[in-house]
């Protein structure tokens, strides 16, 4: 008697297909499935995920995952919402083939290796793509607005 044991698969993020839609139906798709995932913060999902673009903007794409991924002594996140964000932010990057990190800190050691051209490219697939996760996030209780 033979016994049979099945494995449930962890859901990956899907890979996009060319075929069947454009970037921008994948950016939406991908921002759609990820909202959920934003944890909230000081102000809701929402009011963090439309942070994120402009700390970008401000601090380059390099320093605004340092942020993120910043940890307390311990190993928990100083900053779990953000780090939330750039999750979401890597598994689309991995999606289109840009990046192939596991993680967010994989996302940061790897990107700090790249060239100036392949982090301005990074940098601004991942505003175009946060432009679709920010209208998605949902915001808490409060409306998502900051004390």
């Amino acid at each position: 008697m033979a016994i049979s044991i099945q494995v449930a698969k962890v859901a990956s993020t899907p890979k996009w297909d060319r075929s069947k839609t454009n970037l921008e139906q994948y950016r939406a798709q991908l921002a759609l499935s990820s909202a959920d995932d934003i944890e909230k913060g000081v102000g809701g999902g929402q009011a963090v995920a439309k942070k994120v673009p402009t700390m970008i903007r401000e601090n380059g794409f390099l320093g605004a995952l340092a942020f993120a991924v910043e940890k307390k002594s311990g190993n928990a996140l100083k900053n779990p919402a953000h780090a939330s964000v750039f999750e979401a932010v890597r598994k689309y990057l991995v999606g289109v083939g840009m990046v192939t990190a596991s993680d967010t800190d994989g996302l940061m050691k790897d990107m700090s290796k790249e060239s100036a051209d392949k982090l301005r490219l990074v940098t601004a697939e991942s505003i175009a793509y946060l432009n679709y996760l920010r209208r998605f996030a949902k915001p808490d209780k409060d409306g998502g607005k900051d004390d």
